[in-house]
């Protein structure tokens, strides 16, 4: 387990308030790792380039029918919004998004009662910049939720530099996004505004992990929304006090 983590939670969610110091020991932890570790190192977690892309059933099923709209999923005359900021290596965003969330669209979203807005946060290292520009491109065309929880299902190891062209342009190809489109707007300054904002925001809200959620009335105001991640029951009762 990586020095990043958060002691074990309940909310099980990674810290992202790190210190400089706590930062250089882990980079260095990291480059140690990989160089001591050599043939050694467990290459399941990473997706093998050539391996079948997962999760296209699942998410063609969850995200069919609804309207996108850059980062934002759901009506936009929906009644409440909710705001994840999320990191593409975060594992813990992973199980969020392949357990509960798809639980929370379907009985939502889908019916018009939430809008759902997917911020990226990239403190996990630089394929969490690759990637997250990679959804601000997809984004582009309004598919940034299909690439993002195509993402999800086909995450590799966190540092391990799989976030190349080739898994993006594999991603992009199942999520229908045009990917020489998205590949020429995803290198420009213009995909790093998203990135940017998200920080700025999380900084707002007070967000220190991720995944991390704010809520509120479509338009505001929101506040932080502490629930354990994998209870659907427990976002539910968060819309249904704001529904009523």
């Amino acid at each position: 387990m990586s020095p990043a983590y958060t002691p074990p939670n309940p909310n099980k969610r990674r810290n992202v308030m790190i210190a400089a110091l706590v930062a250089v020991a882990v980079v260095v932890a990291a480059i140690l790792i990989v160089v001591s570790s050599g043939d050694n190192k467990d290459q399941s977690a990473a997706p093998a380039s050539n391996a079948p892309l997962r999760g296209l059933s699942e998410t063609k099923a969850m995200l069919e029918g609804i309207p996108q709209e850059g980062n934002a999923l759901g009506e936009q005359n929906a009644p409440i919004t909710m705001i994840e900021y999320a990191d593409y290596q975060c594992p813990f965003c992973r199980d969020y998004a392949l357990e509960t969330m798809p639980v929370l669209i379907n009985d939502y979203v889908r019916s018009g009662k939430l809008r759902m807005e997917f911020e990226t946060l990239t403190f996990v290292g630089p394929d969490s910049e690759t990637a997250a520009r990679a959804g601000a491109a997809a984004g582009q065309q309004n598919l940034e939720w299909n690439f993002s929880h195509l993402f999800y299902f086909n995450q590799g190891e966190e540092r391990s530099g799989y976030v190349t062209d080739a898994f993006i342009d594999k991603l992009y190809e199942g999520a229908g996004v045009d990917a020489a489109k998205a590949n020429a707007y995803r290198k420009t300054p213009a995909a790093a505004v998203p990135i940017a904002q998200a920080s700025e925001n999380a900084q707002k809200y007070g967000v220190a992990s991720t995944p991390s959620f704010v809520i509120g009335p479509t338009g505001g105001p929101y506040t932080k929304l502490e629930v354990e991640i994998s209870n659907a029951d427990a976002f539910k009762a968060a819309f249904d006090a704001l529904l009523k």
